[in-house]
């Protein structure tokens, strides 16, 4: 496990005890902080996840990674030029 996991798991895990102790204190903004807290652990656990499966993915096949950049690029510098037409029109 690298940091960036540990990290994601360490919010997760403090999100869930100032969730607890904001219910037990009844204080419900440190109740909703903490469920803040354990989403962004969450979130950031999903985006390590996604970035580990790219950087595989790009690994073992990198001229597709390739091709799949230039076809995402093509398709948004179409888009900005119709969008830029549409706009001086």
């Amino acid at each position: 496990m690298d940091t960036r996991h540990a990290h994601a798991i360490a919010n997760e895990v403090a999100g869930e005890a100032q969730h607890l102790a904001g219910r037990m204190l009844r204080d419900p903004a440190m109740g909703l902080a903490g469920k803040a807290k354990v989403l962004y652990g969450k979130s950031q656990q999903a985006l390590n996840d996604a970035a580990d499966a790219t950087r595989d993915n790009v690994a073992d096949k990198p001229m597709t990674a390739l091709g799949l950049a230039a076809a995402v690029g093509f398709a948004l510098g179409a888009a900005w030029v119709l969008n830029r037409n549409k706009s001086e029109g």
